[in-house]
């Protein structure tokens, strides 16, 4: 999808819980391989999802401020499930003991209904400089995961080039649903989906604030609310 853009080293790096990198893995960007979904499904519902967000996610990915991307529902509703798809094969690429860190409960959901929850998940999106983590180009693709114990779920992290997600999910009683994130002019909220959603946002993101954005006061949804 991505392959071949000029700019951009292909090269992954992997993160630890606290966000610092462990390592670095010279790979072309969709060659990185999970291999723990079957043949149908990688073939299948997988592969139609990577075709609905593939006309819009790489001037996304290479934030060259040459274009403006205009999703409508659907398409966010495609984008959010396509990152969620993507945090839950990262995150199989991780050491063993990371692999139990997203419930399979959400791998449920998402198999069923081909995207997010929208009683229990919410998302957002950053407008993000490319690190270069002292290699000698910029980082492509990085990502984290780890578990939220207040409510108890997880959040996780994708970074593609210049475009940042963070997902959130809780295990929440049945009559309550996830609130929104507060609003800020250097974030988009990205699930649940929007009438129309514009990028990029209206002002782009700095490493520092999106530690504090992340790791601040700001960085959980704001309560929950009585399900409509």
């Amino acid at each position: 999808m991505l392959e071949g853009n000029p700019g951009i080293s292909q090269t992954q790096v992997i993160l630890d819980a606290d966000g610092s990198p462990i390592r670095t893995v010279p790979q072309a960007f969709g060659k990185i391989t999970a291999k723990c979904v079957c043949t149908t499904c990688n073939n299948g519902w997988m592969r139609d999802l990577e075709d609905s967000v593939s006309p819009f996610l790489p001037p996304l990915v290479l934030g060259t401020g040459q274009f403006v991307v205009v999703l409508d529902e659907q398409q966010q509703a495609d984008l959010a499930a396509w990152v969620l798809k993507t945090v839950m094969m990262f995150s199989q690429t991780l050491p063993n003991e990371h692999h139990s860190t997203i419930p399979v409960a959400d791998y449920a959901h998402l198999y069923r209904y081909r995207r997010m929850s929208t009683r229990r998940m919410t998302a957002r999106a950053f407008h993000l400089p490319v690190p270069g983590y002292g290699t000698d180009g910029e980082i492509l693709f990085e990502g984290h995961v780890r578990k939220s114990v207040h409510p108890r779920g997880f959040i996780g992290f994708l970074r593609l080039g210049h475009f940042g997600v963070q997902v959130y999910s809780m295990r929440l009683p049945g009559d309550t649903r996830l609130s929104a994130f507060a609003e800020f002019s250097n974030i988009k909220p990205l699930w649940p989906p929007t009438a129309r959603w514009v990028w990029p946002p209206e002002q782009a993101c700095d490493e520092a604030m999106l530690k504090v954005l992340t790791e601040g006061t700001t960085a959980f949804p704001i309560g929950t609310r009585k399900k409509r």
